[in-house]
């Protein structure tokens, strides 16, 4: 059963560790100061529904893969062998993980701390939770029970630089509570006894898991979870020479021409910008406001920085 009583302290310890949230280094994730940090990639669910493992994606689109690799990179490619066609699954889970890999990693971590039974979580309060609506066959909508008891959903918060949270305990096993329900893990778990954490984010496809090095070690190894090591300092992979040439071609042709095309594996994207000269627009219906007057960013770096993030949506690969 959850305890939702807030400790300060265990907020406190948490927060002091994550001062450095939200830059570039992966492992800020996380908190400072563990012997060893492991990438735990959050699987990807083929057409069939199966989940694999990202290394099975670059595998099928034979692009090489390192433990700092980010996901559209892998399932983009830049071509394929003759006759190859390119894996058409969806994207990981963004911001929590998988029932059967948090059960099954929930076990393995058990065995890494002293007091399995006395777990702290933090769980992210922009949710919208409180703010869901019902709706059933028949009937009007109405608000859906928010599982967060009102005395809570008012009460204090660990703070970090941009995020907020709720903190609660309980066992181990209730880093599963919310799955049921909400397709919902915590965004931090940790023991008592500090003895490691699990880190995510609502933004992201994967977590990091800080710890021992015998934990991570074994991790690393597990033949259910795919997890990969790195350092306190590493940073995702810049994006690959082939897919800014991509985007560099397609900045071209739209200040030329208004239109161009961006063709991949997984199929070809058209934009265009509008006759407003505002919009940069895609043949499947997403729009991106531009700037063209602006005096700090030129045209063309609007495009550039917009390009990649509206291929990715169109490719269904966010």
């Amino acid at each position: 059963m959850l305890d939702w009583t807030f400790n300060q302290l265990e907020a406190d310890w948490m927060a002091e560790r994550l001062k450095n949230f939200g830059d570039f280094r992966l492992a800020s994730l996380a908190p400072s100061g563990f012997a060893a940090y492991g990438r735990l990639l959050h699987p990807a669910p083929a057409q069939d529904g199966t989940l694999v493992r990202w290394a099975e994606v670059a595998s099928h689109n034979g692009t090489p893969m390192t433990p700092t690799s980010d996901f559209s990179h892998l399932a983009i490619a830049e071509r394929l062998p003759d006759g190859g066609i390119a894996w058409m699954g969806d994207p990981p889970d963004i911001g929590t993980l998988e029932s059967h890999q948090a059960e099954h990693l929930g076990h393995v971590l058990a065995a890494h701390t002293h007091t399995p039974d006395t777990i702290w979580f933090a769980l992210w309060d922009g949710l919208g939770w409180d703010r869901a609506i019902l709706c059933r066959l028949g009937h009007p909508p109405e608000p859906a029970p928010d599982p967060i008891p009102l005395s809570v959903r008012n009460g204090p918060r660990m703070r970090i630089p941009s995020r907020d949270y709720i903190v609660y305990s309980g066992s181990i096993e209730d880093a599963l509570v919310w799955i049921p329900t909400k397709h919902q893990t915590p965004h931090f778990w940790w023991p008592q006894d500090h003895a490691w954490v699990v880190a995510g984010d609502v933004d992201l496809p994967w977590s990091i898991v800080a710890g021992s090095q015998t934990l991570i070690d074994s991790l690393i190894h597990d033949s259910i979870l795919e997890v990969v090591p790195i350092s306190e300092n590493d940073q995702l992979d810049s994006q690959p020479a082939w897919l800014t040439a991509w985007v560099d071609k397609a900045v071209r042709d739209l200040v030329a021409h208004r239109t161009a095309v961006i063709k991949t594996p997984r199929g070809a994207v058209s934009f265009r910008i509008s006759d407003s000269g505002v919009w940069l627009e895609s043949e499947r219906g997403s729009r991106t406001r531009l700037h063209p007057q602006s005096a700090r960013r030129t045209l063309e770096d609007q495009l550039s920085s917009h390009l990649f993030a509206s291929l990715i949506n169109e490719l269904h690969l966010h």
